[in-house]
């Protein structure tokens, strides 16, 4: 008796060999499936460029305000004035009122969006 050979290839319970690899439809919806990814991927990538710049504007609004303030506590009380100024297209407005031993500064700061404009208020109280 000679010994018989085992087949390799699997066997499905049918006793029909498989094949190994994918169906059109499994295809079909695996690109799909990745198709839609992609535009999530992109459509994320650009809301994030968008919260970029406006970091960005609002970065640039809150160094303006801090120069301003950095100069009105470096200047003596006696000059401190009231005044209006355009720093790189935002427009810096502080207000000088005389309090007991010192004086309070408020300074309005106006900056422009790709929606319209954004207001920001910073208060502060220096003595002198």
């Amino acid at each position: 008796m000679s010994p018989r050979r085992q087949n390799t290839r699997a066997r499905g319970t049918s006793g029909n060999s498989v094949r190994a690899g994918f169906t059109l439809v499994e295809l079909l919806v695996a690109m799909m499936m990745f198709a839609v990814g992609m535009l999530a991927l992109a459509s994320t990538a650009a809301g994030v460029t968008r919260m970029m710049g406006g970091a960005t504007r609002q970065t640039l609004a809150a160094n303006v305000a801090q120069s301003r303030l950095e100069r009105i506590r470096s200047s003596k009380c006696s000059t401190l004035t009231s005044g209006i100024d355009t720093v790189r297209g935002v427009i810096s407005t502080w207000t000088v009122q005389a309090v007991t031993r010192g004086v309070n500064v408020t300074e309005t700061i106006v900056y422009p969006t790709p929606k319209g404009t954004r207001t920001r208020t910073y208060n502060t109280t220096l003595s002198c």
